[in-house]
Protein backbone atom coordinates (compact mmCIF):
# COMPACT_ATOMS: atom_id res chain seq x y z
CA UNK A 1 0.00 0.00 0.00
CA UNK A 2 1.53 3.38 -0.98
CA UNK A 3 1.65 5.08 2.42
CA UNK A 4 3.73 8.08 1.35
CA UNK A 5 3.82 10.00 -1.91
CA UNK A 6 7.10 11.81 -2.74
CA UNK A 7 7.42 14.38 -5.52
CA UNK A 8 10.87 15.83 -6.23
CA UNK A 9 11.62 18.56 -8.78
CA UNK A 10 14.86 20.03 -10.06
CA UNK A 11 16.29 22.99 -8.13
CA UNK A 12 15.25 26.41 -9.44
CA UNK A 13 12.34 24.90 -11.33
CA UNK A 14 9.83 27.32 -12.77
CA UNK A 15 7.40 28.62 -10.11
CA UNK A 16 9.09 26.40 -7.53
CA UNK A 17 6.98 24.31 -5.19
CA UNK A 18 3.90 26.43 -5.97
CA UNK A 19 3.66 24.75 -9.37
CA UNK A 20 3.64 21.31 -7.78
CA UNK A 21 1.06 22.36 -5.20
CA UNK A 22 -1.26 23.56 -7.95
CA UNK A 23 -0.68 20.33 -9.84
CA UNK A 24 -1.51 18.10 -6.86
CA UNK A 25 -4.66 20.16 -6.24
CA UNK A 26 -5.87 19.39 -9.75
CA UNK A 27 -5.03 15.70 -9.39
CA UNK A 28 -6.73 15.11 -6.05
CA UNK A 29 -9.85 17.07 -7.05
CA UNK A 30 -10.39 14.48 -9.77
CA UNK A 31 -12.83 11.83 -8.44
CA UNK A 32 -10.82 9.15 -10.23
CA UNK A 33 -7.91 9.79 -7.84
CA UNK A 34 -10.07 9.61 -4.69
CA UNK A 35 -8.98 6.07 -3.80
CA UNK A 36 -5.32 7.01 -4.23
CA UNK A 37 -5.79 10.10 -2.04
CA UNK A 38 -7.45 8.00 0.66
CA UNK A 39 -4.70 5.40 0.96
CA UNK A 40 -1.91 8.01 0.89
CA UNK A 41 -1.14 8.92 4.51
CA UNK A 42 1.03 11.95 3.83
CA UNK A 43 3.04 13.53 1.02
CA UNK A 44 6.50 15.04 0.58
CA UNK A 45 7.27 17.77 -1.97
CA UNK A 46 10.72 19.15 -2.70
CA UNK A 47 12.77 21.00 -5.27
CA UNK A 48 15.91 20.18 -3.26
CA UNK A 49 16.61 23.76 -2.21
CA UNK A 50 17.00 25.35 1.21
CA UNK A 51 14.06 27.28 2.69
CA UNK A 52 13.84 30.98 1.94
CA UNK A 53 12.49 32.36 5.24
CA UNK A 54 12.21 35.87 3.82
CA UNK A 55 9.53 34.78 1.33
CA UNK A 56 5.98 34.58 2.78
CA UNK A 57 5.01 32.08 0.07
CA UNK A 58 6.75 28.67 0.32
CA UNK A 59 8.39 28.54 -3.12
CA UNK A 60 11.53 26.53 -2.46
CA UNK A 61 12.52 23.80 -0.03
CA UNK A 62 11.28 20.40 1.14
CA UNK A 63 7.78 20.24 2.62
CA UNK A 64 5.34 17.66 3.92
CA UNK A 65 1.54 17.62 3.91
CA UNK A 66 -1.37 15.37 4.77
CA UNK A 67 -3.38 14.09 1.83
CA UNK A 68 -6.31 16.27 0.84
CA UNK A 69 -8.91 16.46 -1.91
CA UNK A 70 -8.03 20.15 -2.30
CA UNK A 71 -5.55 22.73 -1.06
CA UNK A 72 -3.08 20.65 1.00
CA UNK A 73 -1.16 22.68 3.57
CA UNK A 74 2.59 22.56 2.95
CA UNK A 75 4.42 22.31 6.30
CA UNK A 76 8.04 23.21 6.94
CA UNK A 77 10.20 20.71 8.82
CA UNK A 78 13.26 21.72 10.83
CA UNK A 79 14.96 18.76 12.49
CA UNK A 80 15.80 19.19 16.18
CA UNK A 81 17.23 15.77 17.01
CA UNK A 82 20.59 14.28 16.07
CA UNK A 83 20.56 11.04 14.10
CA UNK A 84 23.24 8.39 14.17
CA UNK A 85 23.58 8.33 10.41
CA UNK A 86 26.26 5.65 10.55
CA UNK A 87 23.72 3.16 11.87
CA UNK A 88 20.72 4.65 10.10
CA UNK A 89 22.01 4.97 6.54
CA UNK A 90 23.53 2.14 4.57
CA UNK A 91 26.11 2.92 1.88
CA UNK A 92 24.66 2.92 -1.63
CA UNK A 93 26.12 0.13 -3.70
CA UNK A 94 27.33 0.88 -7.21
CA UNK A 95 25.12 -1.88 -8.63
CA UNK A 96 21.97 -0.38 -7.09
CA UNK A 97 22.82 3.12 -8.31
CA UNK A 98 23.40 1.91 -11.88
CA UNK A 99 20.20 -0.14 -11.82
CA UNK A 100 18.10 2.87 -10.73
CA UNK A 101 19.66 5.18 -13.31
CA UNK A 102 19.30 2.58 -16.04
CA UNK A 103 15.65 2.02 -15.17
CA UNK A 104 15.03 5.76 -15.64
CA UNK A 105 17.23 6.00 -18.74
CA UNK A 106 19.52 8.46 -16.96
CA UNK A 107 22.85 6.66 -16.88
CA UNK A 108 24.48 9.67 -18.52
CA UNK A 109 24.11 11.85 -15.38
CA UNK A 110 26.07 9.49 -13.13
CA UNK A 111 29.29 11.48 -13.53
CA UNK A 112 27.54 14.84 -13.40
CA UNK A 113 28.80 17.01 -10.48
CA UNK A 114 25.24 18.08 -9.66
CA UNK A 115 24.19 14.44 -9.33
CA UNK A 116 27.07 13.79 -6.95
CA UNK A 117 26.10 16.82 -4.87
CA UNK A 118 22.44 15.87 -4.64
CA UNK A 119 23.33 12.38 -3.39
CA UNK A 120 24.68 13.89 -0.17
CA UNK A 121 22.65 12.94 2.92
CA UNK A 122 22.52 16.58 4.03
CA UNK A 123 20.65 17.85 0.97
CA UNK A 124 17.10 19.15 1.72
CA UNK A 125 15.24 16.22 0.15
CA UNK A 126 17.44 13.60 1.77
CA UNK A 127 17.24 15.35 5.16
CA UNK A 128 13.44 15.36 5.09
CA UNK A 129 13.25 11.74 3.97
CA UNK A 130 15.56 10.72 6.80
CA UNK A 131 13.56 12.80 9.29
CA UNK A 132 10.12 11.49 8.32
CA UNK A 133 10.75 8.06 6.82
CA UNK A 134 13.29 6.47 9.15
CA UNK A 135 11.72 3.39 10.73
CA UNK A 136 10.98 4.70 14.24
CA UNK A 137 9.95 8.20 13.11
CA UNK A 138 7.59 6.85 10.44
CA UNK A 139 5.99 4.46 12.93
CA UNK A 140 5.45 7.40 15.32
CA UNK A 141 3.89 9.58 12.59
CA UNK A 142 1.53 6.88 11.33
CA UNK A 143 0.33 6.06 14.83
CA UNK A 144 0.13 9.46 16.53
CA UNK A 145 0.66 12.34 14.09
CA UNK A 146 -2.38 11.95 11.81
CA UNK A 147 -5.93 12.89 12.76
CA UNK A 148 -9.26 13.46 11.04
CA UNK A 149 -10.87 16.73 12.14
CA UNK A 150 -14.58 17.48 11.77
CA UNK A 151 -14.59 21.01 10.35
CA UNK A 152 -17.73 22.97 9.34
CA UNK A 153 -16.87 22.34 5.68
CA UNK A 154 -16.40 18.61 6.17
CA UNK A 155 -13.81 16.13 7.41
CA UNK A 156 -10.18 17.24 7.08
CA UNK A 157 -7.02 15.23 7.59
CA UNK A 158 -4.38 16.98 9.70
CA UNK A 159 -0.78 16.06 10.38
CA UNK A 160 1.41 17.14 13.29
CA UNK A 161 3.45 20.29 12.83
CA UNK A 162 7.11 19.66 13.55
CA UNK A 163 7.16 21.69 16.83
CA UNK A 164 4.26 19.56 18.09
CA UNK A 165 6.16 16.41 17.17
CA UNK A 166 9.33 17.46 18.96
CA UNK A 167 7.38 18.74 21.98
CA UNK A 168 5.77 15.30 22.27
CA UNK A 169 9.17 13.61 22.06
CA UNK A 170 10.51 16.06 24.67
CA UNK A 171 7.66 15.18 27.04
CA UNK A 172 8.57 11.52 26.64
CA UNK A 173 12.22 12.23 27.50
CA UNK A 174 11.23 14.21 30.61
CA UNK A 175 8.94 11.42 31.82
CA UNK A 176 11.67 8.85 31.23
CA UNK A 177 13.96 11.00 33.38
CA UNK A 178 11.39 11.09 36.20
CA UNK A 179 10.37 14.74 35.71
CA UNK A 180 6.73 15.36 36.65
CA UNK A 181 6.21 18.97 35.58
CA UNK A 182 7.35 21.51 33.02
CA UNK A 183 6.34 24.19 30.52
CA UNK A 184 5.68 24.00 26.80
CA UNK A 185 6.56 27.49 25.52
CA UNK A 186 4.95 27.66 22.10
CA UNK A 187 3.95 30.99 20.60
CA UNK A 188 0.32 31.95 20.06
CA UNK A 189 -1.34 30.24 17.13
CA UNK A 190 1.04 27.28 17.15
CA UNK A 191 -1.65 24.74 18.07
CA UNK A 192 -1.24 24.08 21.80
CA UNK A 193 -4.74 22.59 22.13
CA UNK A 194 -3.98 20.25 19.24
CA UNK A 195 -0.69 19.40 20.97
CA UNK A 196 -2.64 18.35 24.06
CA UNK A 197 -4.83 16.12 21.87
CA UNK A 198 -1.83 14.42 20.26
CA UNK A 199 -0.38 13.78 23.70
CA UNK A 200 -3.58 12.22 24.97
CA UNK A 201 -3.10 9.59 22.29
CA UNK A 202 0.64 9.24 22.78
CA UNK A 203 0.65 9.21 26.60
CA UNK A 204 -2.22 6.73 26.72
CA UNK A 205 0.00 4.16 25.02
CA UNK A 206 3.07 5.33 26.96
CA UNK A 207 1.47 4.60 30.34
CA UNK A 208 -0.41 1.51 29.27
CA UNK A 209 2.93 -0.05 28.32
CA UNK A 210 3.75 0.40 32.02
CA UNK A 211 0.43 -1.15 33.13
CA UNK A 212 -0.79 2.30 34.22
CA UNK A 213 -4.12 3.88 33.26
CA UNK A 214 -3.85 7.64 32.51
CA UNK A 215 -6.55 10.22 33.19
CA UNK A 216 -6.24 13.54 31.36
CA UNK A 217 -7.33 17.04 32.40
CA UNK A 218 -7.20 20.28 30.42
CA UNK A 219 -7.50 23.25 32.79
CA UNK A 220 -8.57 26.72 31.59
CA UNK A 221 -9.58 29.92 33.36
CA UNK A 222 -12.37 31.31 31.18
CA UNK A 223 -15.68 30.06 29.83
CA UNK A 224 -14.80 30.92 26.23
CA UNK A 225 -11.57 28.90 26.50
CA UNK A 226 -13.52 25.95 27.90
CA UNK A 227 -15.90 26.13 24.94
CA UNK A 228 -13.00 26.46 22.49
CA UNK A 229 -11.17 23.48 24.01
CA UNK A 230 -14.35 21.40 23.96
CA UNK A 231 -14.87 22.25 20.30
CA UNK A 232 -11.26 21.44 19.34
CA UNK A 233 -11.14 18.13 21.21
CA UNK A 234 -14.57 16.99 20.06
CA UNK A 235 -13.72 17.76 16.43
CA UNK A 236 -10.73 15.42 16.77
CA UNK A 237 -12.80 12.58 18.17
CA UNK A 238 -12.13 12.85 21.91
CA UNK A 239 -14.92 12.35 24.43
CA UNK A 240 -15.00 15.60 26.45
CA UNK A 241 -16.18 15.75 30.06
CA UNK A 242 -16.83 19.33 31.29
CA UNK A 243 -16.35 20.69 34.82
CA UNK A 244 -16.93 24.28 35.92
CA UNK A 245 -17.69 24.04 39.65
CA UNK A 246 -15.70 23.27 42.77
CA UNK A 247 -17.92 20.39 43.81
CA UNK A 248 -17.76 18.67 40.42
CA UNK A 249 -13.98 19.02 40.30
CA UNK A 250 -13.61 17.61 43.82
CA UNK A 251 -15.78 14.61 42.97
CA UNK A 252 -13.94 13.95 39.73
CA UNK A 253 -10.40 13.90 41.07
CA UNK A 254 -11.51 11.61 43.91
CA UNK A 255 -13.18 9.17 41.52
CA UNK A 256 -11.41 5.88 40.92
CA UNK A 257 -12.61 5.56 37.33
CA UNK A 258 -10.38 6.80 34.52
CA UNK A 259 -13.17 7.28 31.95
CA UNK A 260 -16.70 8.64 32.10
CA UNK A 261 -17.84 7.03 28.85
CA UNK A 262 -18.74 3.34 28.57
CA UNK A 263 -17.29 2.77 25.10
CA UNK A 264 -13.60 2.80 26.00
CA UNK A 265 -12.95 5.82 23.78
CA UNK A 266 -10.17 8.30 24.50
CA UNK A 267 -11.36 11.00 26.88
CA UNK A 268 -10.27 14.29 28.41
CA UNK A 269 -11.81 16.35 31.22
CA UNK A 270 -11.89 20.10 30.55
CA UNK A 271 -12.02 22.16 33.75
CA UNK A 272 -12.86 25.86 34.00
CA UNK A 273 -11.38 27.12 37.28
CA UNK A 274 -12.53 30.73 36.89
CA UNK A 275 -15.03 30.51 39.76
CA UNK A 276 -12.87 28.66 42.28
CA UNK A 277 -9.19 29.12 41.42
CA UNK A 278 -8.53 30.94 44.73
CA UNK A 279 -10.82 28.77 46.86
CA UNK A 280 -8.74 27.15 49.64
CA UNK A 281 -11.08 24.13 49.79
CA UNK A 282 -11.06 23.12 46.12
CA UNK A 283 -9.68 19.66 46.65
CA UNK A 284 -10.43 18.73 50.22
CA UNK A 285 -9.28 15.39 51.53
CA UNK A 286 -7.54 13.17 49.03
CA UNK A 287 -7.83 9.37 49.30
CA UNK A 288 -4.62 7.42 49.63
CA UNK A 289 -3.43 5.02 46.96
CA UNK A 290 -4.54 2.04 49.05
CA UNK A 291 -8.15 3.15 48.52
CA UNK A 292 -7.85 2.50 44.78
CA UNK A 293 -8.53 -0.71 42.95
CA UNK A 294 -6.68 0.57 39.88
CA UNK A 295 -3.55 2.59 39.27
CA UNK A 296 -4.44 5.99 37.80
CA UNK A 297 -1.88 8.45 36.48
CA UNK A 298 -3.37 11.94 36.37
CA UNK A 299 -2.00 14.24 33.66
CA UNK A 300 -2.89 17.95 33.88
CA UNK A 301 -2.50 20.27 30.89
CA UNK A 302 -2.74 23.79 32.32
CA UNK A 303 -3.56 26.33 29.62
CA UNK A 304 -2.20 29.90 29.63
CA UNK A 305 0.05 29.40 32.66
CA UNK A 306 1.42 32.93 32.30
CA UNK A 307 -1.87 34.41 33.44
CA UNK A 308 -4.12 32.78 35.98
CA UNK A 309 -2.13 30.72 38.44
CA UNK A 310 -1.29 33.01 41.35
CA UNK A 311 1.69 31.69 43.34
CA UNK A 312 0.10 33.18 46.48
CA UNK A 313 -3.27 31.60 45.71
CA UNK A 314 -4.48 28.20 46.79
CA UNK A 315 -5.37 26.36 43.58
CA UNK A 316 -1.87 25.27 42.58
CA UNK A 317 -0.98 24.27 46.13
CA UNK A 318 -4.12 22.19 46.48
CA UNK A 319 -3.64 20.63 43.06
CA UNK A 320 -0.08 19.61 43.92
CA UNK A 321 -1.03 18.23 47.34
CA UNK A 322 -4.05 16.36 46.04
CA UNK A 323 -1.90 13.99 43.99
CA UNK A 324 1.84 14.30 44.43
CA UNK A 325 2.36 11.81 41.61
CA UNK A 326 0.36 13.85 39.07
CA UNK A 327 2.02 15.17 35.92
CA UNK A 328 1.54 18.90 35.30
CA UNK A 329 2.33 20.32 31.86
CA UNK A 330 1.94 24.09 31.50
CA UNK A 331 1.10 25.60 28.11
CA UNK A 332 1.93 29.21 27.30
CA UNK A 333 2.94 31.51 24.49
CA UNK A 334 4.24 34.25 26.80
CA UNK A 335 5.79 32.92 30.03
CA UNK A 336 6.29 35.42 32.83
CA UNK A 337 9.94 36.17 33.59
CA UNK A 338 9.65 38.83 36.30
CA UNK A 339 11.13 38.64 39.79
CA UNK A 340 7.74 38.69 41.53
CA UNK A 341 6.19 35.95 39.43
CA UNK A 342 8.22 33.55 37.30
CA UNK A 343 6.46 30.77 35.42
CA UNK A 344 9.42 28.40 35.83
CA UNK A 345 9.30 28.69 39.63
CA UNK A 346 5.72 27.39 39.58
CA UNK A 347 5.72 24.86 36.77
CA UNK A 348 9.33 23.78 36.39
CA UNK A 349 11.78 24.06 33.52
CA UNK A 350 10.86 24.38 29.87
CA UNK A 351 10.11 21.09 28.19
CA UNK A 352 10.12 22.55 24.68
CA UNK A 353 10.21 26.01 23.09
CA UNK A 354 8.87 27.33 19.80
CA UNK A 355 9.32 31.06 19.37
CA UNK A 356 7.36 33.74 17.57
CA UNK A 357 10.07 34.33 14.93
CA UNK A 358 10.14 30.61 14.09
CA UNK A 359 6.36 30.61 13.69
CA UNK A 360 6.63 33.55 11.27
CA UNK A 361 9.33 31.76 9.27
CA UNK A 362 7.17 28.62 9.10
CA UNK A 363 4.15 30.56 7.86
CA UNK A 364 1.92 29.86 10.88
CA UNK A 365 1.98 33.49 12.09
CA UNK A 366 1.55 36.57 9.93
CA UNK A 367 4.46 38.97 9.70
CA UNK A 368 4.20 42.30 11.52
CA UNK A 369 5.29 45.55 9.93
CA UNK A 370 6.56 48.24 12.29
CA UNK A 371 5.95 51.82 11.17
CA UNK A 372 7.34 54.95 12.74
CA UNK A 373 4.82 57.37 14.24
CA UNK A 374 4.37 60.66 12.38
CA UNK A 375 6.79 63.35 13.59
CA UNK A 376 4.11 65.92 14.42
CA UNK A 377 2.21 63.44 16.58
CA UNK A 378 5.41 62.26 18.23
CA UNK A 379 6.01 65.84 19.39
CA UNK A 380 2.41 66.16 20.59
CA UNK A 381 2.64 62.92 22.59
CA UNK A 382 6.00 63.84 24.10
CA UNK A 383 4.63 67.22 25.19
CA UNK A 384 1.49 65.61 26.63
CA UNK A 385 3.62 63.10 28.54
CA UNK A 386 5.74 65.87 30.08
CA UNK A 387 2.64 67.80 31.16
CA UNK A 388 1.11 64.74 32.79
CA UNK A 389 4.36 63.92 34.61
CA UNK A 390 4.53 67.47 36.00
CA UNK A 391 0.86 67.32 37.03
CA UNK A 392 0.92 63.87 38.65
CA UNK A 393 4.46 63.81 40.04
CA UNK A 394 6.24 60.60 41.03
CA UNK A 395 3.58 57.91 40.50
CA UNK A 396 3.40 54.55 38.76
CA UNK A 397 4.03 55.01 35.04
CA UNK A 398 0.89 53.09 34.12
CA UNK A 399 -1.25 55.88 35.60
CA UNK A 400 0.67 58.50 33.62
CA UNK A 401 0.12 56.59 30.38
CA UNK A 402 -3.57 56.18 31.27
CA UNK A 403 -4.16 59.92 31.83
CA UNK A 404 -6.67 61.47 29.38
CA UNK A 405 -4.17 64.20 28.40
CA UNK A 406 -1.90 61.49 27.00
CA UNK A 407 -4.48 58.96 25.81
CA UNK A 408 -6.62 61.41 23.84
CA UNK A 409 -3.95 62.64 21.36
CA UNK A 410 -2.63 59.10 21.02
CA UNK A 411 -6.10 57.81 20.20
CA UNK A 412 -6.65 60.64 17.74
CA UNK A 413 -3.47 59.64 15.90
CA UNK A 414 -4.50 55.97 15.83
CA UNK A 415 -7.98 56.70 14.48
CA UNK A 416 -6.74 59.21 11.91
CA UNK A 417 -4.01 56.87 10.66
CA UNK A 418 -6.51 54.00 10.58
CA UNK A 419 -8.95 56.01 8.47
CA UNK A 420 -6.17 57.05 6.08
CA UNK A 421 -5.13 53.40 5.68
CA UNK A 422 -8.65 52.44 4.71
CA UNK A 423 -8.68 55.15 2.10
CA UNK A 424 -5.21 54.37 0.79
CA UNK A 425 -6.02 50.67 0.44
CA UNK A 426 -9.59 51.33 -0.74
CA UNK A 427 -10.91 48.75 1.71
CA UNK A 428 -13.57 49.61 4.31
CA UNK A 429 -13.48 46.09 5.75
CA UNK A 430 -10.08 46.55 7.41
CA UNK A 431 -10.27 46.23 11.21
CA UNK A 432 -7.78 46.97 13.94
CA UNK A 433 -6.77 46.29 17.52
CA UNK A 434 -5.00 48.56 20.00
CA UNK A 435 -2.61 46.83 22.42
CA UNK A 436 -2.58 48.94 25.58
CA UNK A 437 0.08 49.35 28.25
CA UNK A 438 -2.31 48.56 31.12
CA UNK A 439 -5.95 47.87 31.89
CA UNK A 440 -6.26 51.47 33.11
CA UNK A 441 -5.09 52.79 29.75
CA UNK A 442 -7.40 50.38 27.90
CA UNK A 443 -10.43 51.54 29.92
CA UNK A 444 -9.56 55.21 29.42
CA UNK A 445 -9.07 54.73 25.68
CA UNK A 446 -12.33 52.85 25.36
CA UNK A 447 -14.20 55.64 27.18
CA UNK A 448 -12.66 58.40 25.05
CA UNK A 449 -13.34 56.47 21.86
CA UNK A 450 -17.03 56.06 22.69
CA UNK A 451 -17.28 59.73 23.63
CA UNK A 452 -15.41 61.22 20.65
CA UNK A 453 -16.02 58.63 17.92
CA UNK A 454 -19.03 56.64 19.07
CA UNK A 455 -22.07 56.10 16.82
CA UNK A 456 -24.30 58.44 18.88
CA UNK A 457 -22.03 61.44 18.51
CA UNK A 458 -22.75 63.49 15.36
CA UNK A 459 -19.70 64.41 13.30
CA UNK A 460 -18.55 68.03 13.56
CA UNK A 461 -19.38 70.30 10.62
CA UNK A 462 -16.73 70.26 7.93
CA UNK A 463 -16.51 73.06 5.40
CA UNK A 464 -13.14 71.93 4.19
CA UNK A 465 -11.11 68.93 5.32
CA UNK A 466 -7.95 71.04 5.09
CA UNK A 467 -9.24 73.56 7.67
CA UNK A 468 -10.53 70.95 10.09
CA UNK A 469 -7.93 69.58 12.46
CA UNK A 470 -10.09 66.87 14.02
CA UNK A 471 -12.84 64.91 12.34
CA UNK A 472 -14.69 61.69 12.95
CA UNK A 473 -13.98 59.01 10.33
CA UNK A 474 -17.12 57.31 9.13
CA UNK A 475 -18.03 53.63 9.45
CA UNK A 476 -15.49 52.78 12.14
CA UNK A 477 -15.78 49.26 13.54
CA UNK A 478 -16.52 48.61 17.23
CA UNK A 479 -13.48 49.57 19.26
CA UNK A 480 -11.40 46.78 20.81
CA UNK A 481 -8.57 47.07 23.29
CA UNK A 482 -6.26 44.42 24.63
CA UNK A 483 -3.89 44.54 27.56
CA UNK A 484 -0.69 42.47 27.76
CA UNK A 485 -0.01 40.93 31.14
CA UNK A 486 2.69 42.50 33.30
CA UNK A 487 6.03 40.66 33.23
CA UNK A 488 8.00 42.80 35.67
CA UNK A 489 8.63 46.47 36.14
CA UNK A 490 9.45 48.59 33.14
CA UNK A 491 9.91 52.29 32.61
CA UNK A 492 9.62 52.09 28.84
CA UNK A 493 6.81 54.10 27.23
CA UNK A 494 4.01 52.19 25.47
Amino acid sequence: MPLIFIEVKKPNNREGIVAERNRINERFKNPKFKRFANITQFMIFSNNMEYDDSDPEPIQGAFYASSSYSNPVFNYFREEELFNLTNLLKPLSEETEIAVLKDNNLEVIRTNPEFQTNKDHNRPTNRLCTALLSRDRLAFILRYALVYVAEPGGIQKHIMRYPQLFATKAIERKLNAGVKKGIIWHTQGSGKTALAYYNVRFLTDYFQNQQVIPKFYFIVDRLDLLQQAQREFTARGLIVHLIDSREAFTRDIKATQALHNHHGKAEITVVNIQKFRDDPDVVGCWPTTKDYDINIQRVYFLDEVHRSYNPKGSFLANLSQSDTNAIKIGLTGTPLLGTDYNSRDLFGDYIHKYYYNASIADGYTLRLIREEIATNYRMILQQALKEVEVRMGDVDRKYIYAHPSFVKPMLNYIVTDFAKSRGALNDDTIGGMVICDSSEQAKQMFEIFNTDYGPNRPPPPMKSPKKCRYYRPQNLPPFTTSTPKKRGKSNAPP
